[in-house]
C-alpha cells in the first residue's frame, strides 16, 4: 500500500512496483485513508511518506508496523534513525534508485529491514567519530560470524537482553539494520582497525 500525498509520485511508485509484478492493493494520499485501509486491506507493506502535508506520518509507524511491515519512503534521510526506532522495518530515500526501491519493498515484506545503502553509508561516517566500545564490538563480530542473540550471550557469559540492547543500539547508531549490514560492517570495521 503507497501513502503519499504527492499523485504523481504514487503514480511512479505504482509503475515500478508493477514492472516487477509487485501489486499495490491500494494508494491513498492522508493518514485517514491509510489508517482505513491499514485495517482493511492488512498488506504486507506499507510504503510511507512522513511528510504528509501537515501530517506526520511518523506518528503512526508504530501503529501500522503492529498490523504489517512499513518501509517510510522520504527525501529526509536525518529521520532513519527514528523511523527504525519507532518500528520501521525499512527506510528507503526518494532519491534513491526504482532498483533499490524494490529490493527495499521485498525485504520488508520476506519480513527482513533493509536500510537505503547511501543513508546507511551516511550514518556509519556520523557514527565513526565516536569508536565502538568493547561490548559493542564483541556483539558485532560474533553476530556478523552468523550467532544467533541466545550463542552470542553464551559465548559472552552476558544474558540475551544485552546482546540485543546492543544490537538495537548498533542498529540505531551505525544504522546496521540486518545481518548483511552487521557482516559488512564488521568486515570494514577490521580492515581499519577502529
Amino acid at each position: 500500500m503507497l501513502v503519499d500525498d504527492h499523485p504523481t509520485v504514487r503514480a511512479g511508485l505504482r509503475a515500478i512496483l508493477a514492472s516487477v509484478d509487485i501489486s499495490v492493493v491500494a494508494d491513498v494520499d492522508s493518514l485517514a485513508y491509510a489508517r482505513r485501509e491499514v485495517a482493511t486491506l492488512r498488506p504486507d507493506v506499507v510504503l510511507l511518506d512522513v511528510g504528509l502535508g501537515c501530517e506526520s506520518g511518523m506518528s503512526v509507524v508504530a501503529e501500522f508496523a503492529a498490523e504489517c511491515g512499513v518501509l517510510v519512503h522520504t527525501m529526509h534521510s536525518d529521520l532513519a534513525r527514528e523511523a527504525l526506532s519507532r518500528g520501521a522495518l525499512g527506510f528507503v530515500t526518494k532519491i534513491a534508485p526504482g532498483e533499490v526501491l524494490v529490493s527495499a519493498v521485498r525485504a520488508v515484506a520476506a519480513g527482513r529491514g533493509y536500510l537505503d545503502p547511501a543513508v546507511a553509508a551516511e550514518l556509519a561516517v556520523r557514527q565513526e567519530r565516536r569508536p565502538l566500545s568493547v561490548r559493542e564490538r564483541q556483539v558485532l563480530e560474533l553476530l556478523a560470524d552468523g550467532l544467533t542473540n541466545r550463542e552470542v550471550a553464551e559465548a559472552l557469559s552476558i544474558s540475551v537482553r544485552t546482546v540485543e540492547s546492543v544490537r538495537a543500539s548498533l542498529r540505531n547508531r551505525l544504522g546496521l539494520v540486518g545481518r548483511a549490514d552487521l557482516v559488512a560492517y564488521a568486515r570494514k570495521v577490521d580492515k581499519v582497525g577502529t
